[in-house]
């Protein structure tokens, strides 16, 4: 996302009659101010950092450049981030997610972890490890969700969906390798699986 600032002037056209005589008078323009929060790249080491004040609020792919360990936030990013995949600890290689002014950020273990912009957003049917919005990120509709590569959590904001979900089932956890759900525009999709593929219905 960039800092966008756009201004619209709008004129308005007065039309008034003098001894039969149309005269166009212009009034003064209104300004209207579009201001859009931007997202910058950093990169950042092990550490507990405040977005709006080390990192600025936005949506990011965040990356580990060297290094694997714990990464979590205030709001719902609780993750182990590396450069490689690890099935056994639930790694993954990347996450997705908007980071809000005010947010907290905590980085363990890692030595250097890239925050990349979203510069844009489209729908999706493949989708890494992270936060996506349906109607931003995914069209509106029913879907069987399938995990196509490692494991992890599956959940909804609303509550509706909350799956252990993975390349293969585990009785003992409760793991699946899919789901079918419909999916609401405003909803949130939460993953923490390397991959996982949706499938209309």
């Amino acid at each position: 996302m960039y800092k966008a600032t756009k201004l619209i002037a709008i004129s308005a056209l007065t039309l008034s009659t003098v001894c039969g005589a149309t005269l166009a008078v212009n009034q003064p323009a209104a300004q209207v101010q579009t201001v859009k929060a931007a997202a910058k790249e950093t990169t950042l080491g092990s550490g507990t950092y405040k977005v709006g004040t080390d990192i600025k609020p936005g949506r990011y792919v965040i990356t580990s450049q060297s290094g694997s360990g714990n990464m979590s936030d205030s709001e719902n990013m609780n993750i182990i981030l590396g450069d490689t995949v690890d099935d056994d600890s639930g790694q993954v290689t990347s996450y997705t997610t908007y980071l809000p002014k005010g947010d907290k950020v905590k980085i363990d273990g890692i030595e250097a972890v890239n925050f990349k912009p979203v510069t844009g957003r489209s729908y999706k049917t493949t989708l890494s490890a992270g936060s996506w919005v349906v109607g931003k990120d995914i069209k509106p509709g029913r879907y069987t969700i399938k995990c196509t590569e490692r494991s992890g959590n599956l959940a909804s904001d609303d509550g509706d969906i909350n799956e252990i979900i993975g390349t293969s089932t585990d009785e003992d956890s409760g793991q699946v390798t899919k789901t079918t759900q419909t999916l609401h525009r405003g909803e949130v999709l939460t993953c923490d699986a390397q991959q996982i593929q949706l499938i209309k219905k």
